[in-house]
């Protein structure tokens, strides 16, 4: 007997991750221009690829400049009808990248990078491709998925710097803070990750195992919360692009909150077995969701959406086989 409930369920799952895939990775190049078509410039909050930012929260009611909670999108007037917030978006090639000025890899990073293949980005041969040239060549290698061993396409865990950095686009991230411990948690994959501010001690990575989302602390600088991570698993990549990452590792973010309804983010990443220099990614921001705007049905909250192996090989079997030239690549 056919379960039509279940069938429309797996059929809304699988449209939102059609959205998700192939509409973003592909296609979605953010505006340099307002929403008013008037260039971007004015006050700055940060570089985003070097394309500076107007900052375009202007609540200036009162708020602890110290406490994160809330629900935070990097398009919030996208499903959120929230006030459009230009300076969230990536910026001048595909979204969701760690971006920044991509370092030179070391061999083994190279033969690492290489291994990968994203099916994010521009295709080759394509017009974004040719009209892209001057961008890294991670951004311009997209594969069909049947050709690809991005871990996402296996539902396998996509790692910190990866669920960061595709975090708020679409799916949202959700803060919640205590005196000891802030816990962020990722709408896709319906993942979290720590990062403890009690005071102890990072912890020697070779006495533990490694983890996708790593070992973090966090202490605060001034208004900037400054969280160091180790220990990351090496089968995740930095983000979408099939950038490797080692278990030498070491991530620092700058989080800060430089206006009520802003949350910055400013990364640098030190992996001597990948690359030749530290990598800093560019500027990430996001804006603050009103509980009563993050709502589906009634309830509000960030929403379940995992990668469910079944389903995911159920709706890859939709995919058209790949040509035989393409397998020989």
């Amino acid at each position: 007997m056919t379960n039509n409930s279940g069938l429309a369920r797996f059929s809304k799952r699988a449209a939102k991750a059609l959205a998700l895939t192939a509409v973003p990775a592909l296609l979605l190049v953010p505006s340099a221009f307002s929403q008013e078509g008037r260039p971007m410039a004015a006050k700055v909050i940060g570089d985003d690829v070097n394309k500076k930012y107007e900052l375009s929260d202007h609540d200036t009611r009162p708020y602890d400049k110290h406490d994160f909670n809330g629900i935070w999108a990097r398009n919030p007037a996208a499903q959120f009808k929230q006030p459009p917030c230009p300076e969230c978006r990536d910026n001048s090639r595909p979204s969701y990248g760690y971006f920044g000025d991509v370092p030179t890899m070391t061999p083994e990073g190279q033969k690492r990078f290489e291994a990968n293949h994203p099916t994010k980005g521009y295709v080759p041969g394509s017009k974004n491709d040719l009209e892209h040239k001057d961008i890294h060549v991670a951004y311009r290698r997209a594969v069909q998925s049947a050709l690809s061993n991005d871990p996402e396409e296996r539902c396998e865990p996509l790692g910190l710097t990866r669920l960061v950095t595709f975090s708020g686009g679409n799916p949202p991230m959700q803060i919640v803070q205590t005196g000891e411990i802030i816990i962020e948690r990722f709408e896709w994959f319906w993942d979290n990750r720590e990062i403890w501010t009690d005071g102890r001690k990072l912890p020697v990575v070779e006495d533990y195992l490694p983890r996708f989302n790593g070992y973090s602390v966090g202490k605060w600088e001034g208004d900037t919360l400054v969280v160091t991570t180790v220990g990351f698993d090496d089968r995740a990549w930095v983000d979408a692009y099939g950038f490797p990452i080692s278990e030498k590792a070491v991530l620092e973010e700058r989080y800060s909150r430089p206006t009520r309804n802003r949350l910055r983010l400013d990364m640098t990443l030190t992996d001597p077995v990948n690359y030749t220099r530290p990598w800093h990614s560019s500027t990430k921001v996001w804006g603050l969701i009103p509980k009563e705007a993050a709502q589906v049905a009634g309830w509000s909250g960030i929403v379940e959406d995992r990668c469910v192996p079944a389903d995911n090989t159920h709706f890859r079997s939709f995919e058209p086989e790949p040509a035989a030239s393409l397998k020989k690549k």
